[in-house]
């Protein structure tokens, strides 16, 4: 703990052209994804519920770490969350 946080946004960034792959690459390293895509719900009281009567699905969140190098290579400690908005959410 103690360490900073930084939040940004961007906008994504295609491998290919005509694929739905998301480049993560940099000059130093790459961002790999771990693990599964966990879904982010709202927590307002009141207004954010779905018709179902639980609370609103609002997007989902993907954990990526960071290698140095090209694959495979070295795992570092950076960790990043990746939040994107449901579809009929999204701009």
């Amino acid at each position: 703990m103690g360490e900073r946080e930084w939040y940004f946004f961007s906008l994504r960034d295609r491998k290919y052209p005509t694929e739905l792959r998301t480049n993560r690459t940099t000059g130093a390293g790459y961002w790999k994804a771990t693990g599964k895509d966990r879904e982010v719900y709202s927590s307002c009281s009141g207004g954010g519920r779905s018709s179902t009567g639980g609370d609103a699905l609002l997007g989902m969140k993907k954990t990526l770490v960071f290698y140095k190098g090209r694959a495979p290579r070295e795992k570092t400690k950076w960790v990043m969350h990746e939040y994107r908005l449901d579809g009929d959410k999204s701009f």
